[in-house]
């Protein structure tokens, strides 16, 4: 057998095993569609699998893209939930706004019952306040995520007010 048998046979059997191939990517892969209801299924972190008429197809996320289970999409790392993502775990958290120290306090996210809710980015040149819950200038946010200290403003002298 030559070399063009030995493709011919190679490809029949990944066709056989795992659909029909295009673009060098499978149509259908061991997910078993038999008996499911139409609709998207998460396959792992990269994919999903399409069920329809109990027929499988894999739909890969583009790029650095991963599997949102919450929104059912591709999404950026940082807006998806461990294990497939880095965004904030917000189990056991109490509703409010925190600080995204990995980028030095320019963006805070959001945490409501105890999903995490997205990022918000600060103004140009503005970090997130705590104590303030909202974006401020860094000489008056307090370390770790700006410069500030207890006293931002000059204080009132001793004798304020008193008649010399």
């Amino acid at each position: 057998m030559n070399a063009i048998h030995w493709v011919a046979i190679a490809l029949s059997l990944a066709t056989l095993c795992y659909g029909d191939l295009k673009n060098g990517r499978n149509d259908k892969t061991f997910y078993d569609c038999t008996g499911l209801d139409d609709g998207l299924y998460i396959g792992d972190c990269t994919h999903f699998y399409r069920c329809a008429n109990e027929t499988t197809r894999m739909l890969p996320c583009p790029g650095n893209l991963v599997v949102n289970e919450k929104q059912m999409w591709c999404d950026y790392k940082a807006l998806v939930k461990p294990p497939c993502g880095t965004a904030p775990n917000c189990s056991g958290i109490i509703n409010g706004n925190y600080p995204d120290y990995s980028s030095r306090c320019q963006q805070y996210y959001t945490c409501q019952h105890e999903e995490f809710y997205g990022f918000t980015k600060c103004a140009a040149n503005l970090i997130f306040n705590l104590e303030k819950n909202n974006c401020d200038w860094p000489f008056l946010v307090k370390p770790p995520c700006g410069s500030g200290n207890e006293r931002v403003w000059p204080s009132k002298p001793d004798n304020y007010g008193s008649q010399h």
